[in-house]
């Protein structure tokens, strides 16, 4: 980092010196040393250099000494970068003790942090001064800036279990006191919540399907269950981010869903009187309503973490939404498709816990569907990568017939028209069991409701949401 008007950066080259030879000298500093640093910490590009070839030593599970740091460094190219082996012999002579290695870890870590905070404020007084443009957009990506800063959290450690069972056992007589069906937060399906008990927070959930299968579709009915539909006691924000449609997609979709108005006719401006005073009518309803749409296209996952977290910390979040998983930039270079989507979902796992809210995220399945004899989504269908099966708490499948030209539904037994009907498969659950989900899809307001059992074969009528007051 360049100097800025005479004045040197925050540094420790001492500190840096006395931290990167105790890694090389003792193992137990060497594993420390890992867990509380990354290269990008220390002011010496040295520095930087060798703890990365002593992180690359470790991960190929090679010993740590300065023969095995020298031969690393020599094969790589990078000896004569660090000063060469007389460097070496310096930093790990200029040891004196392993003692508050903790404490200079954490000096380290802070003097990046004051380097870090000296360069965004320079970037940022140079732009002011040149006339950023967008002034609302260059004070966002500042705050940005300083939010990724602010939320750096020191990683967990072991806890004795007596801690924490005994906190699972509070919580299993509050749930037995409340007798409550529904643990999470409730998706607005009766079915799917008998069998999910809600969506708990941390939960990764993946939903998946085949193209134009309606899994936007159920998302934002979800997105309208959660933030509009539930009592006011339990509802609660949503957060969707839309790498697939415009903000003002996701909105009219909304408003389709709640007025049960004809998407497609909206968008043509073929409406009758009484639609055009439904949508009136629920317009300011829905306008209150506690969902936040983000439709930034190539996004990376780092940014999304960055928004999420920005928006739990002004609203009760009880659902993220990502729409959809394969679209999502993973930081770095992969060496295939596959390793790249791992990355993400297991990013977005981190989300979840991180943020102790529930993580949809949308994912497609591959064509193989199309070769099985009845069409239905297996697990072993998820595209691109089997991380994800792993990562996930919950994998819920999406099944329409109609959609694969398949006439008939079984449900409950019973075979029925596939026309407007369809099955969501929870393939697999961490934490409860498996099972199949009937709904009903509306074609007109591009939504699925709960299905209802009926005598005949003929479609599930659309049943309007009853209203409720909705907060100021």
């Amino acid at each position: 980092m360049a100097e800025t008007e005479g004045k040197i950066p925050p540094q420790a080259i001492d500190t840096e010196k006395n931290i990167i030879g105790a890694m090389i000298l003792y193992p137990a500093a060497t594993e420390r040393g890992l867990e509380l640093l990354s290269g990008e910490v220390f002011y010496v590009r040295a520095h930087s250099i060798i703890f990365e070839r002593i992180e690359k030593l470790v991960l190929d599970g090679s010993p740590i000494d300065i023969l095995t740091v020298t031969e690393g460094l020599a094969s790589n190219g990078e000896l004569d970068k660090i000063g060469g082996a007389e460097y070496l012999a310096h930093l790990v002579d200029s040891v004196i003790s392993p003692a508050h290695f903790d404490e200079h870890s954490k000096l380290i870590e802070d003097k990046a942090l004051l380097r870090k905070i000296v360069e965004i404020s320079t970037i940022a007084i140079d732009k002011a001064y040149r006339a950023p443009g967008d002034v609302r957009a260059f004070v966002d990506t500042i705050e940005s800036e300083f939010y990724k800063m602010s939320e750096k959290k020191l990683r967990g450690d072991f806890v004795p279990i007596h801690s924490v069972v005994s906190a699972v056992h509070e919580n299993i007589l509050l749930l037995q006191k409340q007798k409550k069906m529904i643990t999470g937060v409730s998706s607005g399906y009766t079915e799917l919540d008998a069998l999910l008990t809600g969506f708990h927070p941390s939960d990764y959930i993946v939903l998946a399907g085949r193209t134009s299968s309606g899994k936007t579709a159920f998302a934002i009915s979800l997105a309208c269950n959660i933030a509009i539909g539930a009592d006011e006691a339990n509802r609660r924000g949503v957060a969707i981010f839309s790498l697939e449609m415009s903000k003002e997609q996701v909105a009219l979709r909304i408003l389709a869903s709640e007025t049960g108005v004809s998407a497609h006719r909206m968008r043509q401006g073929h409406l009758k009187s009484d639609e055009i005073n439904e949508i009136a009518l629920k317009l300011d309803y829905v306008a209150k309503a506690p969902i936040y749409i983000d439709d930034t296209p190539n996004l990376s996952v780092m940014e999304m973490r960055t928004k999420a977290r920005r928006l739990a910390r002004r609203v009760d979040i009880g659902l993220i939404v990502v729409d959809y998983m394969q679209l999502i930039n993973a930081v770095g270079r992969y060496d295939n498709r596959q390793a790249e989507v791992a990355e993400v979902s297991r990013s977005l796992k981190g989300l979840a816990r991180e943020l102790d809210v529930s993580v949809l995220a949308l994912a497609q399945l591959s064509r193989r569907v199309e070769e099985t004899k009845d069409n239905r989504p297996r697990l072993s269908h998820l595209r691109e990568s089997g991380a994800i099966e792993q990562d996930a708490d919950v994998v819920l499948l999406l099944y329409r017939p109609e959609v694969h030209g398949i006439d008939k539904i079984e449900i409950d037994g019973e075979y029925r028209e596939s026309a407007g009907l369809a099955t969501l498969m929870i393939a697999k659950q961490r934490n409860g069991p498996i099972g199949d989900v009937p709904l009903v899809f509306n074609k007109d307001s591009i939504s699925f409701k709960t299905y209802e059992h009926f005598a005949s074969h003929e479609k599930a009528p659309y049943i309007p949401r009853k209203e409720g007051p909705m907060p100021d």
